[in-house]
């Protein structure tokens, strides 16, 4: 499992009183287009490990927030303008038969995005799926903290001080270790899916076993969540890593500037 990174909130900028946001046209994931198709990958299982293009940044943790992000940055943009303000900063993308309404060119721009080859890589099909379905659990185990009543009611009994935390630990490890090493599709035969699955929960309970008090419990999930929302391929040059990595740090810290400069940064992801 890749190391954990900090990661900082991705955040929307302030938006006038009484001005209400036009919401994000609807961005659903994008197929592939042909320069990402263009990577290749092997799925011929005689060849060897099967592979599938995989992001590092991913599209539903990062890449989306962003956009959305940015889509409400950019309400400040007369909407006269706003089609000239979109269309200008793609020129030196060199991208061909670019729409010519706002909605389909928002949409286009997520196709670039979720298709740039320098965030994509090839890697093993297993992992790729096995990341998806721990990711989901690792949330799961997040959410459950506040959400399930009756855990938060078993927490709540355990009273304060020293035994107390232990007893708190307890139930949360309990829990957490049910939701990571549960067993995927019930008890049918193994899979090299299911195999990463119990490798990659294995290593983030040992991580979680290792902490001794309810604020170090939550701070290690959400470093969890991180390692398995930046995939550190083993097939991604170093200065690809660099690059995604570079993307994502100045996309969670320029939430304060200027809409067009926080959209000119975004498409840096296409260089």
């Amino acid at each position: 499992m890749p190391p954990p990174y900090e990661r900082r909130r991705i955040t929307a900028p302030d938006v006038a009183p009484g001005a209400g946001p036009e919401p994000m046209p609807a961005v659903d994931r994008p197929a592939f287009l042909a320069r990402a198709k263009a990577i290749a990958v092997n799925q011929d299982i005689t060849r060897g490990e099967m592979e599938d293009r995989r992001h590092m940044v991913h599209w539903d943790e990062q890449i989306k927030p962003v956009l959305e992000s940015v889509w409400l940055s950019l309400q400040s943009v007369p909407p006269e303008d706003l089609l000239d303000t979109l269309q200008k900063p793609l020129v030196p993308y060199k991208l061909q038969k670019l729409p010519k309404t706002v909605d389909k060119l928002w949409q286009r721009v997520a196709s670039e995005l979720n298709s740039a080859p320098t965030n994509l890589v090839a890697g093993r099909a297993d992992i790729n799926k096995a990341i998806e379905i721990v990711r989901k659990r690792v949330r799961k185990v997040t959410q459950r903290l506040t959400d399930d009543t009756a855990l938060v009611e078993k927490v709540g009994k355990a009273g304060s001080g020293a035994l107390a935390n232990q007893a708190v630990m307890e139930l949360y490890k309990d829990m957490a270790i049910s939701e990571l090493l549960a067993s995927e599709g019930g008890h049918a035969e193994p899979t090299p899916i299911k195999a990463q699955i119990t490798a990659i929960g294995f290593e983030i309970v040992g991580l979680l076993e290792g902490c001794q008090a309810p604020c170090s419990f939550i701070q290690m999930l959400h470093h969890a969540a991180d390692s398995v929302t930046f995939d550190l391929s083993e097939k991604a040059r170093r200065e690809q890593t660099s690059a995604a990595l570079a993307w994502l740090a100045r996309m969670q810290s320029n939430h304060r500037l200027p809409a067009a400069e926080r959209y000119e940064a975004m498409l840096t992801l296409l260089a």
